[in-house]
């Protein structure tokens, strides 16, 4: 392990199913079937849900976010869109409060968005919070401008309103 600015971070093998996928052309530029990689792992303070644990052989339910390198896209949205979100959501606390502002922008935060400081925003591919949380999958059928709302054991709703929306 090794104290760097902001955490403690340590060094792990990587299992070749991922070093065939993250690592692009390097096998035929040295001409090899195979090769020594580690990844740089923070320490749990520092965690987040699209961090996979790349020592293991690739699975979509050992790493669900990353699932879109593996597997073809399967929603109707723009596979680059992207959604403005908080470190709480990016530890896995549960998105409460979601907008779609643009064809390809969400805002998507666990807790009060006016309560989520600069510092705790985050952009990150949609498709990382969706492949995250399963409970996600009706903010991809958002119009622009509307958005849906929900308490830690709610279902969602529409802003301005009380009733449930179907998942």
């Amino acid at each position: 392990m090794r104290q760097l600015l902001g955490g403690v971070f340590s060094l792990r093998k990587i299992d070749m199913s991922w070093a065939k996928t993250l690592m692009l052309g390097v096998f035929d530029y040295y001409n090899v079937k195979t090769i020594e990689a580690h990844q740089i792992l923070p320490d749990e303070a520092h965690w987040t849900i699209e961090i996979p644990d790349l020592s293991r052989p690739w699975s979509p339910e050992l790493a669900p976010a990353w699932r879109w390198s593996y597997e073809p896209w399967t929603y109707p949205i723009p596979r680059d869109s992207v959604a403005v979100t908080n470190l709480d959501a990016l530890r896995g606390k549960r998105i409460t409060e979601v907008m779609r502002w643009e064809q390809d922008e969400w805002e998507m935060f666990a807790g009060a968005c006016p309560d989520v400081t600069e510092q705790e925003r985050r952009v990150v591919p949609l498709g990382i919070l969706l492949a995250s949380d399963n409970s996600l999958g009706p903010v991809v059928n958002l119009q622009i401008g509307s958005g849906l709302w929900r308490d830690d054991v709610s279902e969602w709703h529409p802003w301005g309103t009380s009733q449930g929306v179907k998942r």
